[in-house]
């Protein structure tokens, strides 16, 4: 059986090796770990020179595990559990508040409001590096892809911690000239509704507009929030957001007449064994002091 105890012992070559399997090859990897293309090519070559081993086969499709690197690859499975506990467990018991701490965010909820607010966070503790990784999905945090997830959901993991930072309301949205120009402007829900659907919808017009407009029709579908608000800006259609989001919205308008809708709350989580680590503690801390403040953007308008 293949054995290199220099090689084995090094948990960023098995780190590295873990990635480009995960994540489909380097460019995947890359993506992953923070860096650039060549910055994984360079490691692998370096990490393959040093062990006198070929972890990979370069094929015109890609790369393609050797015997040896399965081998490697599948030891790294193996460890990987224990060594991120061991990572959890030392971070738990450092004294200081310094170090890094990965928070992984949606990009549309990281607005003006909250990423002045991270930068007073960053302020009052100028030893901790913050790293963002803006992701719609909940990465591993038993990996310790993230330290801290903020998850829009209504059913955060049972495995991980947490509390709910704030409930959410959602509404129709619309250009401000379409708007103007529709007579949804003055409450006529026989009007032609065009509408941005997302993919994601367990359907394609939401029963409210099924209900309420006669005329809705999918104008075109996103596939994220970022492009819906680029479409709706256009004035191709009107689609659904969160409150706190379209009211941030240079030139959008809520569509009053179709009123507001229950959304998914936001979370933040951690693993359990974080919980009590002290920068994680801290940030934790300070969105739950920062969506308590920031509440009333985020829930119905009072009539």
């Amino acid at each position: 059986m293949y054995e290199n105890n220099s090689l084995i012992a090094d948990w960023d070559v098995l780190r590295l090796i873990l990635a480009i399997d995960r994540y489909g090859g380097v460019a995947g990897a890359a993506r992953h770990l923070g860096v650039t293309h060549a910055t994984v090519s360079r490691r692998l070559a370096r990490a393959e020179d040093m062990a006198q081993i070929a972890f990979f086969e370069r094929l015109p499709a890609g790369l393609k595990l050797t015997t040896a690197g399965q081998i490697i690859l599948d030891h790294a499975k193996r460890v990987e559990p224990e060594f991120h506990a061991l990572e959890r467990h030392l971070v738990v018991h450092e004294e200081g508040m310094s170090g890094p701490l990965r928070l992984t965010i949606p990009p549309a909820i990281l607005d003006a409001a909250l990423s002045e607010s991270l930068a007073q966070f960053g302020a009052q503790h100028p030893n901790i590096l913050l790293e963002f990784v803006g992701d719609n999905q909940l990465l591993n945090l038993h990996q310790r892809e993230a330290d801290v997830a903020i998850r829009v959901t209504h059913e955060p993991p049972e495995t991980l911690w947490g509390r709910k930072l704030t409930d959410q309301v959602a509404g129709f949205y619309a250009s401000a000239a379409w708007l103007a120009q529709s007579p949804f402007a003055e409450g006529d829900l026989r009007a032609d509704v065009p509408l941005i659907s997302f993919h994601s919808w367990p359907e394609p017009v939401p029963q409210i507009l099924q209900r309420k407009c006669p005329q809705v029709r999918v104008a075109a579908r996103a596939e994220d929030m970022i492009v819906a608000l680029q479409l709706v800006r256009s004035g191709v259609g009107i689609t659904r957001m969160p409150r706190a989001l379209g009211e941030a919205q240079p030139g959008l308008e809520h569509v009053r007449v179709l009123g507001w809708q229950n959304y998914m709350p936001i979370w933040v989580l951690t693993h359990p064994e974080l919980r009590k680590a002290k920068r994680v503690a801290a940030i934790m801390r300070h969105l739950g002091a920062y969506f308590t403040q920031e509440k009333h953007r985020y829930v119905a308008e009072v009539p």
